[in-house]
């Protein structure tokens, strides 16, 4: 993708527009290249790497048929995924090195750690030592696709990967299989799983690389997907938007939803996340206030929420229907309070 010099000065250019820089981790396993394994499979035995590797077979070899199991352990059944053993003292220490690395040497603010739930909490908690170390405001991301709270008790990630805001995002705006009492009731049951200061960070997200196209999910009806977006980022967490959404990529299939991103396309929804994201910027009780609900009336897919903290209050109307509609006076009532109420 580019020279160290390159990525060195994109850093810099980041940092200068106020843009932090996070980058993805891959510690479970390595490649079929990795410096540690080639030494295994060209030594043996003998190698000092061999105990970084689970369930070696003398010899190691690399088997040319993908339906071949080899005779080491793997991610994925992937026999050009070796697995780490982060159990091992010197595996750990080596890429605990590899975290320090890339903060000090390019100033990176912060690692997103894949197949996070597959390696032991030990290595974790060396890791995020010693990365704190090199820079105390890191933030750690893991990729976590279950329910989290192991993992978020502070000796490990600061956030993790909110797959549950994805899927009820899926059913709620995408194929409207949950009604808005539905869809309320499991949001506030995901705020409160973990202690608010860590729900408030998690990485929320329609889609990513490992699932289908939020677009798709929506049968290619691009207003239930702004609408979700919409949604991503006035609610409870943080906003992601993977690459070439604001560009309407669908897909399905993993060759599909990977697909290149289409560069200059006008066919694209960029201003309205843009717009979106100002929103957000410019008001601070979306991004750290309370969530409360205020109006649920599922027979016309309406929904209200009040975000709330010491300087100002929003409330904001999500309409989950095909057709434009008045809200009903009758149908809320905010809770007593005092100052300026905005809506959105």
């Amino acid at each position: 993708f580019g020279t160290d010099e390159e990525f060195e000065e994109l850093v810099q250019h980041c940092h200068e527009k106020g843009i932090r820089v996070i980058i993805d981790g891959v510690f479970n396993h390595c490649g079929w290249h990795f410096m540690a394994f080639n030494d295994v499979v060209e030594k043996g035995e003998a190698s000092d790497y061999k105990d970084w590797f689970y369930r070696l077979e003398y010899p190691v070899v690399r088997p040319e048929d993908p339906e071949t199991y080899p005779g080491y352990e793997c991610f994925g059944y992937e026999r050009m995924m070796p697995k780490l053993a982060l159990d091992q003292e010197e595996a750990a220490d080596y890429f605990c090195q590899v975290g320090q690395y890339w903060i000090e040497r390019y100033n990176i603010d912060g690692w997103r750690l894949d197949v996070a739930s597959e390696i032991n909490d030990g290595f974790w908690r060396k890791f995020r030592a010693a990365v704190k170390k090199c820079k105390k405001d890191a933030v750690l991301i893991g990729e976590v696709w279950e329910s989290a709270g192991h993992w978020l008790d502070g000796t490990m990630f600061d956030s993790t990967m909110n797959y549950r805001f994805s899927y009820l995002c899926k059913d709620f705006f995408a194929t409207r299989t949950l009604t808005v009492s539905e869809f309320d009731a499991q949001i506030h049951k995901m705020i409160m799983r973990y202690p608010n200061k860590v729900s408030l960070v998690q990485m929320n997200f329609l889609d990513t690389h490992d699932i289908p196209r939020f677009l798709s999910y929506c049968g290619g009806d691009r207003r239930r997907m702004k609408l979700a977006y919409f949604y991503l980022f006035t609610g409870y967490g943080i906003p992601s938007v993977f690459y070439g959404d604001e560009y309407y990529i669908e897909g399905e299939t993993e060759n599909a939803y990977r697909s290149p991103m289409p560069w200059g396309s006008q066919d694209n929804c960029y201003d309205t996340l843009c717009e979106f994201a100002k929103i957000r910027r410019e008001h601070s009780a979306i991004r750290n206030g309370t969530y409360q609900t205020v109006m649920c009336l599922d027979e016309k897919g309406l929904y209200l929420f009040l975000r709330e903290n010491d300087q100002e209050k929003l409330l904001i109307a999500i309409n989950n229907s095909d057709k434009e509609q008045e809200i009903p006076e009758w149908s809320w009532r905010l809770p007593p309070m005092q100052g300026e109420i905005r809506i959105i």
